[in-house]
């Protein structure tokens, strides 16, 4: 049986580098860092008291009274935010918007966090629950939607696109709303995982904080965001005269097993999206690597890498935009997809901010301090969760 296959034809983001597509793409082009010391809360005492905060963040400049903005969770609020930035980009008129059964499809890591411990009101756990932020897109543009929310940690929003993707493969929609938004910069979640021993103490230097594949990283840096990407049916899309940024060629996802090392499943996840695909490792032109700057899983990450693709693990440019954005945990699979797509259709890779001291254990070709102009026919994207879980999606160049 045919396959319908599966493009993207509009993006939204709000992310510590950028809060649209255009600021987000340049400073990750620059290797502009967008991590700064915590304002959301009182981080004084803590350990790590950085984050990659959305810079001059305002809902209010976005909403109307009726809209009450300020019931909302903050991740419902980026959220609704970048599904008028991709519904504008995908040129999607009310007409289309009010089609029958148009699956919004969204990954989060957790609850609305910032919500947690607030007084108790009506509104106050229906709009704290995961599913929250893709109701209130529905809500807000008044869709005839099929609501589903994926939660895995930070593959959330990956695995979110991935079962749009499926949607419109197998022809039950023409087009889907997925992609996916966190907000938990809170003191309870900073708490947790300092105690953790994930986060980097580099409180002095928040810029440089988040050094992706370094070797001078420390430990992640928590951000937040929101990416939102239209999927459609190439036909579908064609025929409306919109112009994909790339399709979606195949995904696999993968635990990882019960007596391995936390992201030992990732290098199954990228042999299955390949396969998936139908592709071979000579094919593979780019990676956008999970590479959240902690020790033990870049250096893992690389080694699936090289365990994968053998010889040539050392002619991929890799790439990792954590050190720009933070880890924004349920949303960076939808943004790095976003950066993916965006490198194939300019045919440039962004560098890793601050990677600037090779690492032995993570001796791939890690680009750096300059974007690099290449040919990309396809790019890999790699996720990891907190819970074991591992994702990779297969991106193709639109030809």
């Amino acid at each position: 049986m045919e396959r319908n296959r599966v493009v993207m034809t509009g993006l939204g983001v709000l992310a510590a580098n950028g809060l649209d597509v255009e600021s987000f793409w340049r400073t990750l082009l620059a290797g502009e860092s967008g991590i700064g010391p915590i304002t959301l809360f009182d981080a004084h005492d803590l350990t790590c008291r950085i984050a990659g905060e959305l810079p001059g963040f305002d809902p209010a400049k976005h909403f109307d009274s009726a809209m009450k903005p300020r019931r909302m969770g903050r991740f419902s609020q980026m959220a609704l935010i970048a599904a008028k930035q991709a519904f504008d980009d995908a040129r999607l008129d009310r007409k289309l918007l009010t089609t029958p059964h148009i699956p919004i499809v969204m990954g989060v890591s957790t609850s609305a966090m910032d919500m947690v411990g607030l007084p108790a009101r009506a509104y106050t756990a229906v709009n704290a629950v995961p599913h929250a932020c893709g109701s209130a897109i529905a809500y807000a543009y008044h869709l005839d939607a099929q609501l589903l929310t994926v939660s895995d940690g930070c593959a959330s929003s990956l695995d979110a696109i991935a079962l749009a993707a499926g949607i419109v493969r197998g022809g039950h929609a023409d087009l889907a709303i997925t992609g996916g938004s966190d907000g938990a910069i809170t003191r309870y979640v900073f708490e947790c995982m300092s105690q953790g021993r994930k986060l980097s103490t580099r409180n002095d230097d928040p810029r440089h904080a988040s050094r992706p594949f370094d070797r001078r990283r420390d430990g992640g840096v928590a951000g937040e965001g929101a990416g939102i990407v239209i999927l459609e049916n190439l036909e579908h899309a064609l025929a409306r005269g919109v112009r994909p940024y790339a399709e979606i060629a195949g995904y696999g996802s993968w635990a990882d097993p019960c007596n391995s090392e936390e992201g030992g499943g990732m290098g199954r996840a990228m042999q299955l999206a390949l396969t998936n695909a139908g592709r071979r490792v000579e094919e593979v032109d780019h990676i956008n690597a999970h590479g959240p700057g902690d020790p033990h899983m870049d250096a893992l990450e690389a080694r699936m890498i090289k365990q994968l693709f053998g010889r040539r693990a050392h002619q991929i440019p890799v790439t990792s935009i954590k050190g720009a954005t933070g880890n924004p945990m349920g949303a960076g699979g939808v943004l790095q997809t976003i950066a993916a797509a965006l490198s194939l259709r300019h045919g440039v890779v962004p560098p890793t901010a601050n990677f600037e001291e090779p690492d032995p254990e993570c001796d791939l070709d890690i680009v750096s301090r300059q974007p690099r102009r290449q040919a990309i026919r396809s790019a890999l994207v790699n996720t990891h969760g907190f819970g074991r879980g591992n994702s990779s999606l297969l991106l193709r160049r639109f030809e």
